[in-house]
């Protein structure tokens, strides 16, 4: 390796044991570029990352980051295995390959790398650049970044110190030390209904949201700064991005976009002339388009890559990249969507385009083929039924942000969505409603089923909809819910319904988890609420219990006291005589 290492050997067992690691960093290192080596690497802390050199210093050293005063990439750590030694007792080659089969496969860290270039007219370059990135298994790692830019002007500032490696070092060691030594709230180990609770209480207004982001003191060197820690982050959710930008950036088109992340085809955001951080900004946030509910987005990004990664990224399925490079728009076989940052256009490949069109092919349907059934006019039309539901999907989006609905609405709107389409592919339409959403999607759930990503979620999806306080009655209670949402059930269906619930959710954990099924963005408690107005005696008993459970904790609370004026009165007369028979 060109770089070295800062201090320490290599310790046995230190990043390896990943699992019961709880170290907030990892790693620290240190870049800079040289007139004569070229980008290089000086420094890792407090161990070698053992990955390549180049690898480190491409992602955080951009093309043209001279150019900048400052700039930031963020980029994801492979974690290779450590290679054991060979013993005279040493496994067959079958056995070491059953071994490392079983092990559960090492996740990336995620890095966050600042850059700082300095004018120096004593130099040839006209300017000294350095970089430090942090690798955490954290993936809110834009909380550091006030910590790194003091420590970049920390080492700037040291400079025209003699001993330049040493000064480094200490630092780097300073850096490290100061980011694992904060405390972080318990609140970081939430469970996946908090989860839920917390981001769709982000839709609520300010005075009924519980839980707010968590505020963070770091201290170096006598200096504050404050980071935020978001409270819930979802499991794609890398840094600080805002999908709402992206979306305004495209228009109309971000459900091309959508699209492509669904269908795990390949996406180039390029970014001529433009800082690193802004193409890294739009990857990351098409992590964000389709998870929840399907996830794992994050583990074929490229926030930022260049030609000399280019045979890594083509053998990447389904990739999303960040480039600067202008070269890659002309390279249609590289990518199926290409965004340009700089006019907002967004172009499909001719490769891509031509599977869109010919999208509906009876003698490759096989699901008609086993039912013995022929496909319907609105089946037959292919990829333009869908274009035409996400147009209306698209025009609801843009009323909402004319309005001034915020980045979390965004969010929740766009993993409804998604969770709709995924929900109707397992045949799970709840109403008339959703068996036509279901028809007209049939060419999208053909392309969907064939992804990876849709695969690992059916796989995880029977285990979903058996965990949690509701058990297995969680599946029904998801699809009783979408009933009182979408459909216009009977007053025999609701009497049912409601009596279920009723029954079915008789303890707090699972009235917590039955509020996570009735985010603002499909009105809430509304469909359950309105049922107090129904001329059936039983229904409206049914509501107002099933209200009163629910309002019988905080949350349940909160949640029904974002209902109008109108609707909480109603309750509280119902409630009130209930309470007198």
């Amino acid at each position: 390796r060109n770089g070295h290492l800062c201090g320490q050997e290599v310790r046995e067992g230190s990043a390896l044991g990943y699992m019961s690691d709880k170290r907030h960093v990892w790693y620290v290192v240190l870049a800079e570029f040289d007139l004569i080596e070229g980008s290089v690497i000086r420094c890792e802390y407090p161990e070698s990352t053992r990955v390549s050199n180049s690898f480190l210093a491409e992602n955080m050293l951009p093309e043209g980051s001279h150019e900048n005063e400052e700039d930031e990439t963020i980029f994801m750590l492979p974690q290779p295995e450590k290679e054991e030694g060979k013993t005279k007792n040493s496994s067959s080659k079958s056995d070491v390959k059953k071994d490392q089969m079983d092990k559960p496969a090492r996740p990336a860290l995620h890095c966050l790398s600042c850059l700082l270039a300095k004018k120096d007219s004593k130099v040839k370059r006209g300017s000294i650049t350095k970089a430090i990135a942090v690798c955490s298994p954290h993936t809110f790692v834009h909380a550091f970044r006030p910590s790194i830019q003091l420590a970049l002007n920390e080492l700037f500032t040291s400079t025209s110190q003699a001993n330049k490696p040493n000064n480094s070092h200490s630092v780097m060691k300073e850096l490290y030390d100061t980011l694992n030594a904060m405390s972080f709230s318990a609140s970081l180990n939430l469970s996946p209904v908090d989860i839920s609770l917390v981001r769709a209480s982000q839709l609520r207004p300010k005075h009924t949201q519980p839980k707010p982001d968590l505020k963070l003191e770091v201290k170096w060197r006598g200096k504050e700064s404050v980071t935020i820690v978001p409270a819930a982050v979802g499991e794609d959710e890398i840094g600080e991005v805002s999908l709402l930008s992206l979306v305004e950036r495209f228009k109309n088109d971000f459900m091309t976009i959508f699209n492509a992340i669904l269908l795990e085809r390949r996406i180039v955001f390029i970014g001529h002339h433009m800082p690193a951080r802004k193409v890294c900004a739009s990857v990351l946030a098409t992590c964000t388009f389709i998870s929840p509910p399907l996830e794992g987005v994050k583990n074929r990004i490229f926030p930022y890559t260049s030609l000399t990664s280019l045979d890594t990224l083509l053998s990447t399925p389904g990739y999303v990249a960040g480039v600067t490079n202008p070269i890659f728009a002309q390279r249609d076989a590289w990518w199926d969507v290409c965004c340009d940052l700089s006019t907002g256009k967004i172009v499909i490949s001719s490769k891509y385009q031509k599977e869109l069109d010919n999208s509906w092919n009876g003698q490759e349907d096989l699901e008609l083929k086993k039912t013995g059934r022929s496909a319907s006019p609105a089946e037959q039309k292919g990829f333009s039924n869908v274009k035409k539901l996400d147009l209306q999907f698209a025009a609801e989006i843009r009323i909402g942000l004319e309005m001034g609905r915020n980045e979390a609405w965004l969010r929740e709107m766009l993993s409804r969505y998604t969770e709709r389409i995924v929900d109707v592919a397992f045949g799970d339409a709840a109403s008339d409603v959703e068996s036509h959403f279901l028809e007209m999607n049939q060419p999208r759930i053909r392309f969907l089923k064939a992804t990876r990503q849709f695969q690992q979620y059916a796989e995880r999806r029977s285990i979903l909809m058996s965990s949690g306080p509701c058990g297995k009655d969680t599946k029904l209670v998801a699809r009783y819910v979408r009933m009182l949402q979408d459909g216009r059930p009977s007053t025999k269906d609701v009497r049912r319904i409601l009596k279920f619930l009723v029954v079915k959710l008789n303890s707090e954990e699972k009235l917590r988890q039955f509020l996570t099924f009735l985010p603002a963005s499909r009105g809430g408690l509304y469909p359950i609420a309105t049922r107090l107005f129904h001329a059936d005696t039983l229904v409206h008993r049914l509501a107002t219990k099933l209200l009163e459970r629910i309002d019988s904790f905080k949350e349940g609370s909160l949640w029904l006291s974002s209902l109008n004026f109108f609707l909480l009165r109603t309750y509280m007369r119902a409630k009130s005589s209930l309470e007198k028979k």
